[in-house]
């Protein structure tokens, strides 16, 4: 439990550690109210048995004869209604313990959701080629949640319980200390045997939870996002049966678990019925009566009553957070490397007035034999329009993906005017970059609301995206929708063929108005007269920005001020359509120019 109390500690902030701490307080004030609603049953229970007894005990006639009583029966019935008084404080008090644990409970699980999204959304773009989706969504949604019900909440309660079990165990002590620490040893006894014998298959089964879930969260994205494949190869039931033994084993385990943490109920319920007869026994062997009796059987049934649930909820607790310890293990692999960084903005963009220059960049992606660039060096005026291209793994996007920032070299320098393009100048550099991909994500929202992605709805600006729209040869397109540029496109953009998705790419690229726009082989989906339609819009802006095209066409790039040959991670050739054209050989037969030539 101390290693428990230390990790979760770990996921607390100061602020959380402070409340934590009132928390606390609450709930030791709780066992104190609790156990004073107990032991107030016996002073009524014993005027019940003896109304002879408010003379004879020195602290009842003081308290008779101060509340100005002329009768026994009237004071009988004040006793009793102090008695439920006294209950309902105690419920209340536990009633607002029970909410300000589930408050703290399920802010924390706002807040550390908040707080790993925050640290995912900061890691560099190699984070994510490198982990699956379906892991991080399953952490980030399944995982805390997971801790913040079946280990942090379990831990509150468990605390809280320990505290009122103390007290009334105490109470009952101070009563008769060998009765109480026989009831204490055997109650305690059955449960912490129990517990013993099932505590390891409880871990094994909770690693094997997360397991599954895991699984679960990978095969249900998979289906779903490549639901077209899966539909069109008829894969449907690959998939199911796929999901089957995952899905199974999660229930099971689940299941084993919950019956496991139960078990100890049926047989704590005959011990402590049985023990209510032998403490009547007891109290028959030393000969005392019926009057001595019933107060404290009173008592030790009404405490018994308090008693039993918390030792049992104590045990499914404990149990609860054997079973989940996998999913705290798990988050913490996560939460304690990222959760404290955020993503990076910058206010202003990173200053752009002559080009930009790659000095000897080499990169090498992890794990990779050989290097994707080697010892590249390429100068890009402003407002110039520069084509790549090349065979499929010639190093193009890879070259792209080191401009728009997402990589940074392993050797080499990449400059922007004069200043070198680091972890400090990314943020701002991006606010320069336009991007359109060869597969655009669209998300389930407007066309508006796409063309300006990630814009808080409030804040759109309705000319710059139809300005955009414009550029991007849509906005005919988009005035024939009932809706207009409020039309719904679906998830992914399933309502839209593959050339307005494209488009609707081009157009997001454009909304910020950036000096730099990068097209990754982005007209590849439009069909001839679209492409033709779209690049006389981008052929506009040459002159006005700067322009990086990479071509699968080589039509695309026919009017580039510049054209880079890549072959192997390596320049091969540079130069003008035409200069390509006449000395090249590979430019000639990617063209189609030259049959005879070979790469």
């Amino acid at each position: 439990m101390l290693e428990l109390a230390r990790q979760l500690w770990s996921l607390f902030n100061r602020r959380e550690r402070l409340q934590l701490a009132a928390l606390a307080l609450l709930l030791v004030l709780r066992a104190g109210v609790e156990m004073v609603g107990v032991v107030s049953i016996m002073p009524f229970m014993k005027v019940v048995a003896d109304p002879g007894i408010v003379q004879q005990n020195a602290y009842l006639s003081r308290l008779y004869a101060a509340l100005g009583f002329s009768s026994v029966p009237s004071f009988l019935t004040a006793l009793g209604v102090m008695v439920v008084i006294l209950l309902a404080v105690t419920n209340t008090v536990s009633a607002v313990a029970v909410y300000s644990m589930l408050r703290f409970s399920w802010g924390m699980n706002h807040r550390l959701c908040l707080r790993l999204l925050k640290g995912y959304l900061s890691q560099s773009y190699g984070f994510f080629t490198q982990r699956n989706s379906a892991s991080l969504n399953k952490t980030l949604l399944n995982e805390v949640q997971t801790v913040i019900t079946s280990v942090l909440k379990p831990f509150l309660d468990v605390f809280a319980r320990f505290l009122t079990i103390c007290a009334l165990i105490g109470l009952l002590v101070v009563m008769d200390p060998v009765l109480a620490l026989a009831v204490a040893a055997v109650l305690g006894g059955a449960y912490g045997g129990i517990y013993m014998v099932i505590r390891k298959k409880q871990r094994r089964l909770g690693l094997l939870r997360v397991r599954a879930n895991q699984e679960r969260f990978k095969v249900t994205g998979e289906a779903f996002g490549g639901i077209k494949d899966v539909k069109v190869l008829q894969r449907e039931r690959a998939f199911v049966e796929r999901f089957r033994p995952a899905s199974w084993q999660y229930s099971m385990t689940t299941a084993s678990n919950t019956v496991m943490s139960q078990l100890p109920r049926y047989l704590i319920e005959t011990i402590a019925f049985g023990g209510i007869v032998l403490i009547v026994l007891y109290y028959l062997q030393r000969e005392q009566g019926v009057t001595q009796i019933l107060p404290a059987i009173s008592m030790y049934a009404f405490a018994g009553y308090r008693l039993l649930p918390e030792l049992q909820n104590l045990f499914a607790d404990v149990a609860t957070i054997r079973f989940n310890r996998a999913a705290l293990d798990d988050l913490l692999q996560d939460y304690q490397p990222y959760a404290g960084a955020a993503p990076a903005a910058a206010r202003e963009p990173l200053p752009f007035a002559r080009g930009i220059t790659f000095q000897e960049v080499t990169f090498r992606y992890p794990n990779a034999t050989g290097p994707a660039l080697a010892a590249v060096s390429l100068h890009v005026r402003r407002n110039q329009t520069v084509g790549l291209v090349g065979a499929s793994g010639s190093g193009k996007t890879t070259l792209v993906d080191l401009l728009l920032g997402l990589y940074l070299p392993e050797a080499g320098r990449i400059l922007i005017d004069d200043v070198a393009l680091d972890e400090r100048t990314l943020s701002a550099w991006r606010r320069q970059v336009g991007y359109v991909p060869q597969h655009i994500f669209l998300t389930d929202d407007s066309i508006a609301a796409n063309i300006a992605f990630g814009v808080p709805e409030g804040e759109i600006d309705a000319a710059e995206v139809e300005r955009a729209a414009r550029i991007a040869n849509l906005h005919e397109f988009i005035l024939t929708l009932p809706a207009g540029y409020e039309t719904v496109v679906g998830e992914r953009g399933v309502r839209l063929s593959g050339g307005q998705r494209q488009r609707i790419g081009i157009a997001r690229a454009l909304y910020h108005d950036p000096a730099v726009l990068v097209m990754d082989e982005a007209t590849s989906a439009l069909d001839g007269a679209t492409e033709t339609a779209v690049m006389e819009a981008i052929h506009e802006l040459a002159g006005q920005k700067t322009i990086v095209l990479i071509a699968h066409r080589l039509s695309t790039v026919e009017d580039a001020d510049l054209i880079y040959l890549l072959e192997r991670g390596r320049i091969k050739d540079v130069g003008t359509y035409r200069e390509l054209v006449a000395g090249s050989r590979a430019f000639r037969a990617m063209a189609g120019l030259d049959s005879a030539a070979s790469l």
